[in-house]
């Protein structure tokens, strides 16, 4: 059973959701009534529920997620025996095996093993455990009492790379958890923390993919990522058109420029440095938007453009958005959207990027 859970972690692909399944099989192999896994989005004003699957309640998954996002985001620490924005040293990657803090009457006790006991694990002197288990009591027991976990047993791991919780991850049924159980659940923790640090990883990384396509965007000029054997790897939609002129204009730029040899001033290369990755670069064209400047005024006459219109283009060519345009102009940013609208028709292209690369590969 062991076995199996690990191979859901670590052999199913990247980028693949396992997490709802592994949290079925594990309520079933830890024979629990409900198991749940869940992550916090760390703010500084408030915590945001980053993922959420559930086997066991009776919920959708809309009120689900809205349900636990609205208590994390009420931004209580610590919410149960864990600060989520710093778990205590003792807890990460560690099973915990505890009565719900929202119980009014004491449930059967835990198997006796010192190492795993609640009080020993959380560090809390005798003297302050009263305090705490009241603290907790009054922030979530009547959470848990709504969701019917107030009398549970609960038996979780906070899986945690360093400082940070990469998610949490249990299981909760009325009785104790047996050692044989608490043992699969500790076993499993490797494996946990390698698949939620990977998946936190790909994420991050098509976060920041997005904002890579938006700032080469911005740019308002033809911008390239390049390996170091020439191939374009990303271009912006200023690039896409000069790269359907002119196919290896970027490659060739890249040999002279690797050669140590002048590749003029049209085209620049920086380095980009990515641990455990072959070189790459990015390459900018220099000096197109203060050439698609120079056209924006032949090109209004052209198309008829009003003196408003031509000013919008002029902002368009320069990469700035509708919102950017209407405090340049003072007015409003509906008024800059019926603007390019009608350049846009007046110029007969269907998209803004294809209107600035029109402005770009003007002759």
């Amino acid at each position: 059973m062991l076995e199996d859970l690990r191979a859901r972690l670590d052999l199913v692909e990247p980028g693949v959701d396992v997490l709802p399944a592994l949290v079925e099989a594990l309520r079933e192999a830890l024979r629990a009534e409900r198991s749940l896994a869940y992550g916090v989005d760390i703010g500084p004003e408030r915590y945001q529920l980053s993922f959420l699957n559930y086997s066991g309640f009776s919920l959708e998954p809309q009120v689900a997620h809205a349900t636990l996002d609205g208590f994390v985001g009420a931004r209580r620490d610590p919410w149960g025996y864990f600060n989520p924005a710093n778990p205590q040293p003792s807890q990460r990657n560690r099973e915990l095996h505890f009565h719900a803090p929202g119980m009014e009457e004491p449930s059967p006790a835990p198997p006796r093993d010192d190492r795993f006991t609640l009080w020993k694990t959380l560090g809390v002197p005798m003297e302050e455990q009263a305090r705490l288990q009241a603290h907790v009591r009054a922030s979530v027991g009547g959470f848990l009492q709504e969701y019917g976990l107030a009398r549970m047993m609960f038996l979780r791991v906070l899986v945690c790379e360093g400082p940070a919780l990469l998610g949490w991850v249990g299981a909760m049924r009325s009785e104790p958890f047996n050692p044989r159980e608490l043992n699969l659940l500790r076993e499993l923790i490797p494996s946990l923390q390698r698949r939620l640090a990977l998946d936190a990883r790909l994420r991050e990384g098509g976060m920041l993919h997005a904002a890579l396509e938006a700032a080469l965007e911005a740019l308002g000029q033809a911008a390239y990522v390049v390996t170091s054997i020439g191939r374009v790897a990303f271009a912006n939609s200023l690039g896409r058109a000069r790269l359907e002129q002119d196919s290896g204009l970027v490659a060739e730029a890249l040999k002279r420029h690797l050669r140590g040899e002048p590749i003029g001033t049209e085209l620049t290369f920086s380095p980009l440095r990515i641990t455990g990755a072959p070189a790459h670069y990015l390459a900018i064209v220099q000096g197109e938007p203060q050439k698609a400047l120079a056209r924006v005024h032949t090109l209004s006459s052209g198309w008829g453009l009003t003196a408003r219109e031509m000013e919008v283009l002029g902002r368009l060519v320069r990469g700035e958005s509708n919102k950017a345009i209407a405090l340049h102009l003072g007015c409003a940013e509906r008024t800059v959207e019926v603007h390019v609208t009608r350049i846009l028709a007046k110029a007969q292209v269907e998209s803004r990027s294809a209107l600035i690369a029109k402005c770009f590969l003007a002759s």
